[in-house]
């Protein structure tokens, strides 16, 4: 075995040869660890007005003593922040204390020239850039294979890509808001519009289907030529120009991305809902006073059914916009708390129908692979493992261990 000592930054590239923006993350994960030590600080009166405090749950598992018997034991394992009143609340400090050590080393295989994550630890917060960037690769991948599954099993399928929004609502009110919408989909999706009685039997029209959240915020304070230019129509129709003060500055944007399963015959029938009947519909359901901006669309190309599906499987929230350096620490920390308490313990990602089902089952094909892979590890091949870990002084991953099996170690090791 040889190891490098050599000083290296990580880098790391797709089979596209985009390089993956680990650095990045990582750097904005740190900034977003500080706005929550800062609210921690800020909130512990409110906390113990709230009579806030740890609840703990007993959690048993199975292990192996000694001579190798499975033995059940039982952990206290702390099951978060709740308040006096029994409502969980966002555990802030501890936010802060796991994204400072979020992807702090990351451990690959050297596959070729690419590099394939063996080991890592992630803090999993839902705030955190690292995990919202990792988690948004996973869902991509994840939606294109039931994709393809679906056009494998369920060939008269197709699907509609749908977007439902409401107005910008205050940070104070995102909540609220989010309460509103969450309880709408539930009622669109439960609709006799879109699962009529016909001859005395219930007919779902959307045969699958998966949403995700995202939550934009509007830091911006002014109109940009940029952005004027990018939404020239419906700034013109509200008569605002380039350079005018932003009428939803401070504001957040919560709405849906859905992609929908309708059979193919769904164009050809009274099925059919055009875009005028999905407005009502989302109007109806989440109980508005005004008719909301709908777009629904049919693809008809793989390709644009994968920039559709990049498209659902996009990030929660963009990082860049709630840490915008325009912004004061005081306001980036009161737009941080408004988002994290809103978005705490709930489902950003669901899937429903024949999607929930192929879900299911690829994740137990996934659990199985993984039982298998390491059952089947061939240890006779060379290998190459490079070890990163995050460095304060460089402000990137360096390389601290290059570990090269030969053939001929590995299989020196195994008679040893």
């Amino acid at each position: 075995m040889k190891k490098s000592q050599e000083v290296s930054v990580l880098k790391d590239v797709d089979k596209k040869g985009k390089i993956r923006d680990w650095r990045g993350k990582k750097m904005t994960t740190l900034k977003l660890s500080k706005s929550y030590g800062r609210i921690s600080d800020k909130i512990k009166p409110e906390y113990e007005s709230r009579g806030v405090h740890r609840r703990y749950a007993l959690i048993k598992r199975q292990v192996k003593d000694k001579i190798g018997e499975i033995i059940s034991i039982a952990e206290k394992k702390s099951i978060g922040l709740y308040d006096k009143d029994g409502n969980r609340v966002v555990n802030y400090a501890g936010g802060a204390k796991n994204m400072r050590f979020c992807g702090n080393f990351l451990e690959f295989e050297k596959i070729e020239e690419r590099l394939k994550l063996l080991n890592a630890k992630f803090c999993h917060v839902s705030l955190c850039p690292m995990c919202q960037w990792r988690k948004s690769m996973r869902t991509y991948f994840e939606v294109s294979k039931i994709m393809r599954l679906v056009e494998m099993r369920h060939v008269t399928y197709v699907p509609i890509f749908l977007t439902l929004t409401v107005r910008n609502c205050s940070i104070d009110k995102l909540a609220e808001n989010m309460d509103s919408i969450f309880n709408a989909w539930f009622e669109l999706m439960r609709s006799k519009a879109l699962n009529p009685e016909v001859k005395g039997e219930r007919k779902h029209i959307i045969k699958g289907w998966f949403r995700a959240l995202e939550v934009e915020y509007d830091g911006d304070i002014v109109i940009n030529k940029r952005r004027y230019n990018n939404a020239k129509r419906y700034y013109e129709e509200r008569g605002i120009k380039a350079g005018s003060n932003n009428p939803n500055f401070d504001t957040f944007h919560p709405h849906f991305h859905a992609i929908m399963l309708v059979d193919r015959s769904y164009f050809k029938n009274k099925d059919y809902k055009a875009t005028s009947e999905w407005v009502q519909l989302w109007r109806k359901a989440a109980k508005l006073d005004y008719d909301p901006v709908c777009h629904v669309q049919r693809t008809r190309s793989s390709k644009d059914k994968r920039n559709e599906v990049a498209e659902v499987a996009k990030y929660t929230y963009k990082d860049a916009a709630i840490l915008n350096k325009r912004l004061s620490d005081d306001k980036k920390d009161d737009v941080v708390k408004n988002l994290s308490s809103a978005l705490h313990g709930r489902r950003l990602y669901a899937y429903g129908g024949v999607m929930k089902g192929i879900a299911a089952e690829l994740k137990q094909m996934a659990k199985q692979d993984r039982i298998e892979a390491d059952e089947g590890i061939n240890e006779s091949l060379a290998r190459m493992i490079l070890k990163y870990n995050w460095s304060m002084g460089v402000s990137n991953y360096v390389l601290v261990e290059n570990e090269q099996f030969s053939a001929k170690e590995r299989v020196g090791e195994e008679n040893a």
